[in-house]
Protein backbone atom coordinates (compact mmCIF):
# COMPACT_ATOMS: atom_id res chain seq x y z
CA UNK A 1 0.00 0.00 0.00
CA UNK A 2 2.42 2.41 0.98
CA UNK A 3 4.32 1.47 -2.00
CA UNK A 4 1.19 2.06 -4.21
CA UNK A 5 0.71 5.53 -2.84
CA UNK A 6 4.04 6.44 -3.53
CA UNK A 7 4.02 5.80 -7.02
CA UNK A 8 0.77 7.08 -7.08
CA UNK A 9 2.12 10.67 -5.91
CA UNK A 10 5.51 10.58 -8.27
CA UNK A 11 3.34 9.68 -11.38
CA UNK A 12 1.34 13.00 -10.64
CA UNK A 13 4.39 14.32 -9.83
CA UNK A 14 5.95 13.46 -13.34
CA UNK A 15 2.75 14.33 -15.13
CA UNK A 16 2.24 18.01 -13.72
CA UNK A 17 6.57 18.63 -14.70
CA UNK A 18 5.88 17.47 -18.24
CA UNK A 19 3.09 20.02 -18.38
CA UNK A 20 5.06 22.33 -17.36
CA UNK A 21 7.83 21.65 -19.42
CA UNK A 22 5.24 21.61 -22.70
CA UNK A 23 4.11 25.10 -21.23
CA UNK A 24 8.02 26.47 -21.12
CA UNK A 25 8.97 25.04 -24.57
CA UNK A 26 5.50 26.61 -25.77
CA UNK A 27 6.44 30.10 -24.32
CA UNK A 28 10.41 29.93 -25.36
CA UNK A 29 9.18 29.12 -28.88
CA UNK A 30 6.85 31.68 -29.22
CA UNK A 31 9.39 34.01 -27.77
CA UNK A 32 11.67 32.90 -30.28
CA UNK A 33 8.96 33.15 -33.41
CA UNK A 34 8.10 36.89 -32.13
CA UNK A 35 10.61 38.91 -29.58
CA UNK A 36 14.16 37.80 -30.54
CA UNK A 37 15.44 39.95 -33.20
CA UNK A 38 15.67 38.12 -36.58
CA UNK A 39 17.94 40.63 -38.58
CA UNK A 40 18.17 39.03 -42.41
CA UNK A 41 16.49 40.64 -44.78
CA UNK A 42 15.38 43.62 -46.51
CA UNK A 43 14.74 46.50 -45.20
CA UNK A 44 13.39 50.21 -46.11
CA UNK A 45 12.81 53.68 -43.61
CA UNK A 46 13.50 57.13 -43.36
CA UNK A 47 16.36 58.86 -41.29
CA UNK A 48 17.07 62.83 -40.57
CA UNK A 49 19.63 64.75 -38.32
CA UNK A 50 22.40 67.69 -38.61
CA UNK A 51 25.07 68.05 -41.29
CA UNK A 52 28.42 69.73 -40.35
CA UNK A 53 29.82 70.36 -44.15
CA UNK A 54 33.01 72.42 -44.98
CA UNK A 55 33.57 73.56 -48.90
CA UNK A 56 37.15 74.09 -49.12
CA UNK A 57 38.42 76.84 -51.33
CA UNK A 58 41.10 79.57 -51.11
CA UNK A 59 38.55 82.52 -51.76
CA UNK A 60 35.35 81.70 -49.89
CA UNK A 61 34.94 83.45 -46.89
CA UNK A 62 33.06 81.22 -44.99
CA UNK A 63 34.05 77.71 -46.04
CA UNK A 64 31.46 76.01 -42.91
CA UNK A 65 27.80 75.29 -43.11
CA UNK A 66 25.31 73.83 -40.22
CA UNK A 67 22.42 72.62 -41.68
CA UNK A 68 19.85 70.01 -41.75
CA UNK A 69 19.58 66.74 -43.77
CA UNK A 70 17.20 64.19 -44.33
CA UNK A 71 16.08 61.30 -46.53
CA UNK A 72 15.63 57.29 -47.03
CA UNK A 73 17.64 54.19 -47.08
CA UNK A 74 17.01 50.30 -48.37
CA UNK A 75 19.15 47.58 -47.38
CA UNK A 76 19.66 44.10 -46.63
CA UNK A 77 21.05 42.10 -43.51
CA UNK A 78 21.98 38.18 -43.60
CA UNK A 79 22.74 37.08 -39.68
CA UNK A 80 25.84 34.69 -39.72
CA UNK A 81 25.50 33.40 -36.11
CA UNK A 82 27.47 35.73 -34.09
CA UNK A 83 28.39 38.74 -37.14
CA UNK A 84 25.44 40.16 -38.86
CA UNK A 85 26.85 41.74 -42.46
CA UNK A 86 24.61 43.67 -44.97
CA UNK A 87 24.78 46.36 -47.69
CA UNK A 88 22.65 49.60 -47.57
CA UNK A 89 22.30 52.34 -50.07
CA UNK A 90 20.34 55.91 -48.90
CA UNK A 91 19.91 59.61 -50.62
CA UNK A 92 19.09 62.75 -48.50
CA UNK A 93 18.38 66.40 -49.10
CA UNK A 94 21.10 68.56 -48.06
CA UNK A 95 21.00 72.48 -47.79
CA UNK A 96 24.41 73.46 -46.99
CA UNK A 97 25.44 77.14 -48.08
CA UNK A 98 28.94 78.81 -48.97
CA UNK A 99 30.19 82.27 -50.08
CA UNK A 100 33.06 84.69 -51.09
CA UNK A 101 33.42 87.84 -49.91
CA UNK A 102 31.12 90.12 -51.75
CA UNK A 103 33.15 92.97 -51.79
CA UNK A 104 35.65 90.86 -54.51
CA UNK A 105 35.52 91.63 -57.73
CA UNK A 106 35.13 87.92 -58.98
CA UNK A 107 32.00 86.84 -56.25
CA UNK A 108 30.87 82.89 -56.16
CA UNK A 109 28.55 81.07 -54.55
CA UNK A 110 28.16 77.39 -53.81
CA UNK A 111 25.58 75.03 -52.49
CA UNK A 112 25.59 71.56 -51.28
CA UNK A 113 21.84 70.08 -52.52
CA UNK A 114 22.01 66.15 -52.26
CA UNK A 115 23.83 62.88 -51.29
CA UNK A 116 24.19 59.23 -51.77
CA UNK A 117 26.03 55.97 -50.31
CA UNK A 118 26.46 52.53 -51.25
CA UNK A 119 27.67 50.81 -48.03
CA UNK A 120 28.46 47.55 -46.57
CA UNK A 121 28.15 47.26 -42.58
CA UNK A 122 29.21 44.50 -40.28
CA UNK A 123 27.30 44.63 -36.45
CA UNK A 124 27.44 42.60 -33.65
CA UNK A 125 23.86 41.32 -32.43
CA UNK A 126 23.12 42.09 -28.43
CA UNK A 127 20.08 41.15 -27.24
CA UNK A 128 17.49 43.43 -29.06
CA UNK A 129 20.19 45.85 -30.69
CA UNK A 130 23.25 45.94 -33.08
CA UNK A 131 26.15 47.97 -33.16
CA UNK A 132 27.66 47.83 -36.55
CA UNK A 133 30.60 49.64 -38.24
CA UNK A 134 29.53 50.89 -41.60
CA UNK A 135 31.87 52.49 -45.02
CA UNK A 136 31.72 52.82 -48.76
CA UNK A 137 31.33 55.05 -51.61
CA UNK A 138 29.40 58.05 -52.01
CA UNK A 139 28.58 61.14 -53.92
CA UNK A 140 27.43 64.80 -53.41
CA UNK A 141 26.18 67.64 -55.72
CA UNK A 142 27.50 70.75 -55.52
CA UNK A 143 25.68 73.70 -57.31
CA UNK A 144 28.32 76.53 -57.84
CA UNK A 145 27.29 80.74 -59.28
CA UNK A 146 30.40 82.68 -60.16
CA UNK A 147 30.10 86.21 -61.17
CA UNK A 148 33.59 87.83 -62.73
CA UNK A 149 34.75 91.21 -61.98
CA UNK A 150 33.27 92.47 -65.45
CA UNK A 151 29.59 91.63 -64.61
CA UNK A 152 29.68 88.08 -66.37
CA UNK A 153 27.59 85.21 -64.41
CA UNK A 154 28.47 81.72 -64.97
CA UNK A 155 27.05 78.84 -62.99
CA UNK A 156 27.55 75.01 -62.83
CA UNK A 157 26.70 71.94 -61.40
CA UNK A 158 28.77 68.93 -60.44
CA UNK A 159 28.86 65.59 -58.68
CA UNK A 160 31.70 64.61 -56.11
CA UNK A 161 32.73 61.11 -55.81
CA UNK A 162 34.56 59.92 -52.31
CA UNK A 163 33.90 57.56 -49.33
CA UNK A 164 31.81 57.43 -46.47
CA UNK A 165 32.56 55.89 -43.28
CA UNK A 166 31.17 55.92 -39.93
CA UNK A 167 29.67 53.65 -36.35
CA UNK A 168 26.08 53.32 -35.63
CA UNK A 169 23.79 51.37 -33.11
CA UNK A 170 20.08 50.10 -34.23
CA UNK A 171 17.39 48.64 -31.47
CA UNK A 172 14.07 46.54 -32.61
CA UNK A 173 11.09 48.67 -30.28
CA UNK A 174 8.49 46.33 -32.38
CA UNK A 175 8.78 43.28 -34.01
CA UNK A 176 9.39 44.28 -37.70
CA UNK A 177 10.22 47.45 -36.98
CA UNK A 178 13.98 48.91 -35.55
CA UNK A 179 15.26 52.60 -34.59
CA UNK A 180 19.17 53.62 -35.59
CA UNK A 181 21.68 56.58 -34.43
CA UNK A 182 24.75 56.70 -36.48
CA UNK A 183 27.50 58.81 -37.03
CA UNK A 184 29.12 59.18 -40.56
CA UNK A 185 32.33 60.95 -41.97
CA UNK A 186 32.09 62.46 -45.57
CA UNK A 187 35.35 62.61 -47.39
CA UNK A 188 35.20 63.53 -50.95
CA UNK A 189 37.85 64.38 -54.20
CA UNK A 190 38.66 67.67 -54.83
CA UNK A 191 38.18 68.95 -58.25
CA UNK A 192 37.17 71.93 -60.38
CA UNK A 193 33.46 72.83 -61.28
CA UNK A 194 32.28 72.59 -64.97
CA UNK A 195 30.57 76.08 -65.81
CA UNK A 196 28.16 77.38 -67.94
CA UNK A 197 29.74 78.43 -71.73
CA UNK A 198 32.69 75.12 -71.68
CA UNK A 199 34.29 76.86 -68.51
CA UNK A 200 35.95 75.79 -65.47
CA UNK A 201 35.96 77.60 -61.78
CA UNK A 202 39.06 79.17 -61.49
CA UNK A 203 40.07 76.72 -58.29
CA UNK A 204 39.57 73.45 -56.84
CA UNK A 205 36.64 72.36 -54.44
CA UNK A 206 36.83 69.94 -52.09
CA UNK A 207 33.78 69.29 -49.86
CA UNK A 208 33.79 66.58 -46.67
CA UNK A 209 30.78 66.43 -44.36
CA UNK A 210 30.07 64.70 -40.93
CA UNK A 211 26.59 63.92 -40.10
CA UNK A 212 24.73 62.81 -36.89
CA UNK A 213 21.75 60.88 -37.97
CA UNK A 214 18.65 59.40 -36.47
CA UNK A 215 16.23 56.63 -38.32
CA UNK A 216 13.68 54.39 -38.65
CA UNK A 217 13.40 51.14 -40.31
CA UNK A 218 10.18 48.69 -41.18
CA UNK A 219 11.96 44.82 -42.11
CA UNK A 220 9.73 42.64 -44.23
Amino acid sequence: MLFAARAGRAARISVLAALLLAKTQQFEARADNVLAPIWTGVYVGIHGGGNWTELEAAHLRDNSSDDLTFGGHLGFNIGLGFVVAGVEADLNYEAAEFQSDPLLADFSSGEVTASGTLRGRVGIPVGPALFYATAGYAWTNVDLSYRSGSGVTRSGTDAFDGIVYGLGAEAFVLPNVTVRLEALRFDYESKEISLSGGLHSLEAYDPNSTVVRAGISYRF
